[in-house]
């Protein structure tokens, strides 16, 4: 249900995957390839059937007009995804802005903004207004400035054979450590020479340093001693505004690939939907599974299942024959607080640097605040390697002074 997609691009995650040899085990989804039926809803309109070159191509022909802002390019104003401040990083400089507010900026057709911005909404299951332009900025970049590549990149290959449970089961299978859990964590306090954790059962644990990977939209539960910082407080109520949600749908009807997306017109909760794959019996292939993005704040009760259903059919596959579907309510669950990270404007350059910087001996491992894939299981691993190595130079030089909020 969550942290599906990988890719050899994605350079943390896919070194690992070769590491365990489980990238043999890579599979495509049905409807990411670039032979997929693509689908449209525009507004006030019906289901449509797209053109090639109504796909890609206009997509591509938007992005260059979409990132040209004050006549630059996307490598011009992020030529380093994965180092974002390494100067002189001239996207800062646009980090106010919202996908909307460049689109009031472009002379381009109300459709081309409205398929454009079906694209480019999934990156935060949001409404353009709602969404960072360097947001989608950086997406385009990591994808090697191209629509098609940050698709390719970020929902195209994905585990099989066990899919990610048996990348967890590989890492547990290597770590030589104890393993706790069912325990919420509520206090993290620290002297100069040591850390306590306290979780809701009252249960007390003591360490040298400590490494959280709480998400960024869990942190506000947590009280911290001494206090974080007041930039970094004030990230953690600003928080991440990604708080869709994903369904897993399984059609009676054995289909090849397709993907479909919608306006962005407010009718529909659903932003996007594609096939992953057929399922398959002992005499055959048997149905299809699909998956659909629902926008942040406005999707149906996940348990409504009349609702849920039927505006599926109306808003993205009017032929559709459902047979059952699955999710996951992951802005409600307290242990997530939303899905993968996606700021709405200004918080990229005020945050970014800080929510990755140790609190005292307290280090911060998030996906939430990575420099490259943000968000995805690589920005994970990206930001653990860095918290483990900065533990490791603390535990090789006992000199070295650590102080919270000082």
């Amino acid at each position: 249900m969550g942290g599906t997609w990988v890719h050899w691009c994605q350079p943390h995650v896919y070194n690992e995957l070769h590491r365990y040899g489980l990238h043999r085990n890579l599979k495509a989804s049905a409807g990411a390839c670039s032979d997929a039926k693509a689908f449209f809803k525009p507004r006030k309109g019906t289901v449509k059937q797209l053109t090639s070159e109504m796909n890609w191509a206009a997509a591509e022909r938007v992005a260059a007009l979409f990132f040209g802002v004050d006549g630059n390019t996307s490598q011009s104003l992020m030529p380093f995804p994965h180092e974002p401040f390494r100067e002189p990083a001239p996207w800062k400089q646009y980090d106010g802005l919202t996908v909307q507010d460049r689109f009031d900026q472009l002379d381009i057709t109300d459709l081309e903004k409205d398929y454009f911005s079906s694209l480019v909404n999934l990156f935060g299951c949001n409404y353009a207004a709602d969404t960072s332009f360097t947001e989608v900025l950086r997406w385009y970049a990591l994808g090697g400035h191209s629509m098609a590549g940050a698709y390719d990149l970020s929902g195209l290959f994905k585990l099989g054979n066990g899919g990610m449970t048996s990348f967890a089961k590989a890492i547990r299978g290597e770590f030589t450590g104890d393993l706790l859990f069912g325990q919420v964590v509520t206090a993290i306090e620290q002297t100069s020479s040591a850390v306590r954790i306290t979780t809701a059962e009252g249960r007390v644990f003591s360490a040298g340093f400590v490494v959280s990977t709480i998400p960024l939209n869990c942190l506000s539960r947590v009280a911290f001693d001494p206090p974080l910082s007041p930039l970094r407080r004030e990230a953690v109520d600003y928080g991440h505004q990604n708080k869709g949600a994903k369904v897993h749908f399984r059609l009676a009807k054995i289909e090849p690939g397709w993907f479909a997306t919608t306006a962005p017109d407010g009718s529909t909760p659903y932003l996007l939907a594609f096939s992953d794959h057929n399922g398959t019996k002992s005499t055959g292939p048997d149905g299809t599974y699909c998956l659909a993005a629902l926008r942040s704040g406005v999707y149906p009760n996940l348990q409504d299942h009349a609702r849920v259903v039927d505006e599926f059919k109306r808003a993205v596959k009017p032929d559709a024959e459902i047979t059952a579907y699955l999710s996951h309510d992951w802005s409600n669950d307290p242990m997530a607080g939303g899905q993968w990270s996606c700021w709405k404007g200004d918080a990229m350059s005020r945050y970014l640097r800080e929510l990755q910087r140790p609190h005292g001996r307290v280090f911060f491992a998030s996906s939430d605040s990575a420099d490259g894939w943000r968000g995805f299981i690589d920005g994970a691993i990206e930001q653990g390697k860095n918290a483990a190595r900065q533990v490791a130079e603390c535990l090789g030089d006992g000199r070295r002074q650590l102080h919270a909020n000082l």
